[in-house]
């Protein structure tokens, strides 16, 4: 007789030829087995066994909260300790930008005919150039150089078409002191009436009837940039929290007829004399050339670390409040440690 089984649970089948339902034998073997019963000797044992002593955990907690802690403590950013342990090297060589590990990133740069440098990269002026004893009372006079730099900003803010359909909220936001701001320091052609009303009565109230009015204080200085200007003009404040690696670029690669960049430090404090005010400039062996193809106000990018020896922290000083220069003649970057109000650039 064959048996054909058929499973209907874990623990019976069905015996075809008998009909009968029977159990597994494995389940037969699982009812024979007995669980040694727990005697008063078992019970002992298990109530003497030790406990564990419960693991003190209070100094590795503590520990761990040490370390959290110093690792959440920001460190503090003193840029005036930074710039005070930074030298100017106003003395540095000059650089041979295309003959080392500096890649220039911009298109069309031609080098092969490039003409030397054959004057001073840079060159520092007082503001006594543009009304005399303006350079001590800017020097020493916070409320003064405050109200000045603002004043500078809200003329020209209000006099660029740019910005004259902004809302107020958007205004205020970019009038605050640590933004930058951009647009011209020509007085437009078309506008009839005096523009830098605001920086006028600021320089009347603090240097007296002789002082010159706030269009004439902008056409001063941007004069200085020679016959053949941009015009563009920027009050950068810049990265001031930390410090950053420099970015060296020319602003245009351009100099028609020699114009000049002109730099105006607004320094953090009173009578301050150090690094960390002006952009660092890198004087160039040979003058860069942007073709005629680039855009006017198109930087030309360069990637590479240049070493220490060639890198120029211009000095802000009394007496030395403009820095002057011809884009074609030096690479520059923001300071790596900024410490100032602004920057003013004219070009």
């Amino acid at each position: 007789c064959v048996f054909l089984l058929q499973s209907i649970s874990n623990s019976f089948y069905i015996d075809n030829c008998t009909g009968r339902r029977c159990l597994f034998e494995l389940n037969a073997e699982r009812r024979t087995r007995t669980r040694t019963p727990r005697t008063a000797s078992t019970r002992t044992k298990e109530r003497r066994r030790p406990r564990r002593t419960p693991r003190d955990t209070s100094s590795t907690i503590s520990r761990s909260v040490n370390r959290q802690e110093r690792n959440s403590v920001p460190e503090i950013f003193d840029g005036k300790e930074l710039t005070s342990c930074q030298l100017s090297n106003e003395d540095a060589p000059p650089l041979d930008v295309f003959n080392g590990d500096l890649k220039c990133l911009s298109d069309g740069i031609d080098t092969s005919d490039n003409k030397e440098v054959d004057q001073p990269a840079f060159a520092h002026f007082s503001l006594d150039i543009i009304h005399d004893g303006l350079s001590e009372k800017f020097n020493s006079d916070t409320v003064f150089r405050k109200a000045l730099r603002d004043a500078i900003r809200r003329d020209v803010f209000f006099s660029t078409p740019a910005y004259s359909n902004m809302s107020e909220k958007v205004s205020a936001i970019m009038l605050l002191p640590d933004t930058s701001l951009q647009g011209s320091w020509r007085k437009p052609i078309d506008m009839e009436n005096s523009r830098m009303d605001r920086v006028t009565a600021v320089l009347s109230e603090a240097l007296g009837s002789s002082a010159p009015t706030g269009d004439e204080l902008m056409h001063k200085i941007g004069a200085l940039c020679g016959s053949r200007p941009s015009t563009h003009w920027i009050d950068i404040h810049g990265v001031q929290d930390r410090t950053v690696s420099h970015s060296w670029h020319l602003d245009t690669g351009y100099s028609p007829d020699g114009s000049k960049t002109v730099l105006w430090g607004f320094p953090p404090e009173d009578n301050y004399s150090g690094c960390g005010v002006f952009s660092h400039v890198v004087s160039m062996q040979y003058q860069c050339h942007a073709p005629e193809s680039h855009s006017r106000m198109e930087p030309i990018i360069f990637a590479g670390l240049i070493d220490e020896k060639y890198i120029v922290r211009p000095l802000y000083a009394p007496g030395g409040e403009l820095l002057m220069y011809r884009d074609i003649d030096v690479l520059h970057s923001s300071p790596d440690v900024a410490y100032r109000a602004s920057v003013m650039r004219f070009m």
